[in-house]
């Protein structure tokens, strides 16, 4: 905390914006490929510029959590560990981190087999196909998910890699 406004002490009055949550550049790219009867194909986007407050360490990254209030110990973050903070430090830009990412959103691949007799002794077309949903996420960011809409982490949930396997089988 700074004294900005000469006051001699600290006050709302030496609150600032010093970073924006809308990030500068947004990225996109996606190809699909195809050779014979292979296919394969991604979507990559990510923005560059954007920060983030990451509300879950300004609340939990300090010693408060293990002091407790009762006859109980609250769940801390691991960034106490880094900072040693034994109070919290709302609204501190020291939480304000680089939210710039590079997300691989899909990533699929697949192969057609052709003609095969079915069950039913008529000829079928195969298909097989695999796909995997939010494969990774590079960012400096330390709070879960860089992509936050209100530039604020108030600890959501996180999104989830999803694979996909699938057998088509036409008549």
């Amino acid at each position: 905390y700074e004294d900005r406004d000469g006051s001699g002490s600290i006050t709302p009055d030496d609150r600032y914006r010093t970073r924006q949550a809308a990030p500068l550049v947004f990225l996109g790219v996606n190809s699909q490929l195809t050779y014979k009867r292979l296919n394969a194909g991604f979507t990559l986007r990510g923005n560059v510029g954007n920060y983030v407050y990451n509300n879950v360490f300004s609340n939990l990254g300090n010693f408060t959590p293990f002091t407790g209030s009762g006859n109980f110990i609250n769940n801390a973050s691991a960034n106490v560990l880094e900072t040693r903070f034994r109070t919290q430090q709302l609204f501190s830009d020291y939480y304000l981190q680089n939210a710039s990412f590079l997300r691989m959103d899909n990533i699929n691949v697949g192969y057609n087999v052709g003609r095969v007799t079915s069950l039913l002794g008529r000829d079928a077309s195969l298909r097989v196909n695999a796909n995997v949903q939010n494969a990774f996420v590079i960012t400096r960011y330390k709070g879960i998910d860089p992509e936050i809409a209100n530039g604020i982490d108030n600890n959501f949930s996180p999104r989830p890699r999803i694979y996909a396997l699938s057998v088509n089988l036409d008549f």
